[in-house]
């Protein structure tokens, strides 16, 4: 996560933890704009991953009220998580059909990377402990033992700085898509993967 220069507050390990905006994680802005913040948004997404639904369908679906879930499917579109389906077929003229305004990555398109990604994973993995060594004697000329830290408590903040890293460094040549400004401002790229249904 980049901060302004004149910016002196303490870097989270997530930026969405964080009021502070910057070009770190991608979908931070979801959580600091507060686009999810109870679960009945969640459930209702959950619902309209698997195929779009009208208010009457998710009403009865959720145990909820039309109007309540009018308000949050009219709060979500103006977040842009939730969009109008222009492909469903409507039963009558005014019907309107919602579905996800974001990627949603199905289990079995999931099985498709899984092994290219285990084995990217497996790669770093083995990186990271080959240069265990050169990290543990960058811990020692540092102060953190003197205060009373551990290599092992620093650990996680070094691999997420691999992370981060080799994420804005992607992104800077192009491999990876940038975050979009949202019509509310929110600045996000976001996505879901779906359960796995044999678990």
């Amino acid at each position: 996560m980049t901060h302004p220069k004149e910016y002196k507050g303490l870097r989270f390990a997530c930026e969405c933890v964080s009021s502070q905006s910057g070009n770190g994680d991608p979908w931070a802005s979801i959580s600091q704009k507060k686009l999810l913040p109870d679960g009945t948004k969640e459930g209702i997404l959950n619902s309209v991953a698997s195929e779009p639904k009208t208010i009457a369908q998710l009403a009865k679906e959720l145990d909820l009220s039309q109007p309540s879930i009018h308000r949050h499917i009219g709060e979500m579109i103006a977040s842009e998580l939730l969009r109008e389906s222009e492909e469903w077929e409507r039963r009558y003229p005014t019907e309107r059909y919602y579905e996800p305004n974001f990627l949603i990555v199905k289990a079995d398109e999931r099985t498709e990377f899984e092994a290219t990604c285990n084995e990217m994973a497996k790669r770093v993995a083995d990186l990271f402990e080959k240069r265990r060594k050169q990290l543990e004697s960058a811990f020692d000329r540092t102060d953190l033992a003197n205060r009373g830290w551990g290599f092992e408590d620093i650990a996680q903040y070094l691999y997420a700085s691999v992370q981060r890293g080799a994420r804005e460094l992607l992104e800077e040549r192009g491999s990876l898509k940038q975050r979009e400004r949202h019509r509310n401002g929110a600045e996000w790229i976001f996505w879901a993967e779906e359960a796995n249904s044999k678990k």
